[in-house]
């Protein structure tokens, strides 16, 4: 009798286990599946309104488009100097990208695998520095001093400056994870330390790197404040101050404008398309380490 009680109460266990881990289960995917929404939608939308007509997108501005007017394209195109900012962007967001990851890389080896002087304190100063703002008027006067004003190097120097913090911290989790006996396999065979870190730590981070390199590449494409204020001259402007100026100069025109933020988007999802699998790899491991 004991035993066929024992056996009901443990079946009843695993019943009602099995039922909270599919509601756990399904809970999650909801969570999941209305954020996808939110974000999605947005963007979806802006690519619908892009291939509609004027008329049509005031009729109705929520419905599927009739047919796809690639002339929309066509317009923005010639009216919006998209492909001048696009490269001006590019340029920038790929230049501060690769600066990061270079300084970033080597700075998050040093403070996680060697032992200096004041390492500790210097990173913590690092770490602390995420949650300070940066006073826009000594910037400004130091990039005035530098002869940096209507340069895109003034954008790489404060896109680089700023996402260094960060990416230290991220990397330095990755590359606390790897194991030391690898390194020490290395030194016994005379390896030296520089030949370590481009041969060994770099392709074991890459899941990190890719996490850094979506990050601050998106930071930088999408960056309006400091594109603002330190580039003036319009043949040098980035995407978001060439958006700006064509939604004022050409506010009517709404499908091109349209047109022209759909054309934004494209190279942000091309390099999380590109890099998605390190990307997810890393966020996973660095929930794990940090």
């Amino acid at each position: 009798m004991t035993r066929t009680t024992t056996a009901r109460k443990s079946m009843a266990k695993k019943r009602g286990g099995s039922l909270g881990k599919k509601l756990s289960l399904t809970l999650t995917y909801l969570v999941v599946g209305l954020f996808t929404a939110a974000i999605g939608y947005p963007i979806i939308w802006v690519v619908m309104q892009s291939f509609k007509t004027q008329m049509e997108m005031f009729m109705n501005a929520w419905a599927l488009p009739e047919a796809l007017i690639w002339a929309n394209y066509e317009r923005a195109l010639e009216i919006s100097n998209i492909i001048t900012y696009a490269g001006n962007s590019v340029f920038v967001s790929i230049t501060a990208v690769i600066l990061i990851l270079t300084l970033a890389s080597i700075a998050s080896y040093a403070f996680s695998k060697l032992k200096f002087a004041g390492q500790n304190i210097i990173y913590y100063v690092f770490v602390f520095s995420l949650m300070l703002p940066v006073p826009i008027i000594p910037l400004f006067s130091v990039i005035v001093n530098l002869g940096l004003m209507n340069s895109h190097w003034a954008l790489i120097f404060i896109y680089t400056s700023g996402g260094l913090p960060f990416s230290i911290f991220v990397l330095k989790s990755f590359f606390d994870g790897i194991p030391k006996e690898i390194e020490e396999a290395a030194v016994i065979d005379g390896c030296p330390h520089y030949k370590i870190f481009v041969r060994i730590i770099l392709p074991l981070a890459r899941p990190g790197l890719a996490t850094v390199t979506i990050f601050q590449f998106m930071a930088a494409w999408n960056e309006f404040f400091n594109a603002l204020i330190f580039v003036r001259r319009s043949d040098m402007r980035t995407i978001p101050i060439g958006v700006q100026a064509f939604f004022i100069e050409f506010s009517s025109e709404w499908p091109a404008l349209f047109a022209t933020l759909t054309m934004t988007i494209i190279p942000v999802l091309l390099v999380y398309a590109v890099m998605q699998k390190q990307f997810v790899e890393g966020l996973t491991a660095g929930a794990t380490k940090l």
